[in-house]
């Protein structure tokens, strides 16, 4: 049964997008969303966890028949812990350099990629 949030967004990542790249992509929207949204509040590490699984599930087309436990389980794979006393501005520096080193390229700074690389 479908629910009213399974609406696509057009965001969902090529099938044969490398799962790493993905988790990047992952990453990335996440460390948006930190810097967006009161980036000079602490870092909550259960924020983590939520953050990760709401961008994937954006990112694989708002649907229960997109990708999103797949993303968001390579995602949290590659993201680093919440350093104690850290902001949510500070970590998502953090969540940058990880996007980077998954192979995603965040110079964008928007959540997509700068290039067309990595579509």
């Amino acid at each position: 049964m479908l629910n009213c949030t399974d609406q696509s967004s057009g965001l969902y990542p090529d099938a044969e997008e490398d799962p790493k790249v993905a988790a990047g992509r992952v990453l990335a929207a996440v460390a948006d969303h930190l810097t967006d949204r009161d980036p000079t509040f602490p870092m909550d590490p259960c924020m983590r966890l939520v953050c990760i699984g709401a961008e994937a599930y954006k990112l694989a087309d708002r649907s229960v028949f997109g990708d999103a436990p797949a993303m968001s389980r390579a995602a949290l794979a590659e993201a680093p812990e919440v350093p104690e006393g850290i902001t949510r501005g500070e970590y998502a520096l953090l969540l940058r350099k990880a996007a980077k080193e998954c192979g995603y390229d965040v110079s964008g700074g928007d959540g997509e990629p700068s290039g067309g690389e990595n579509r």
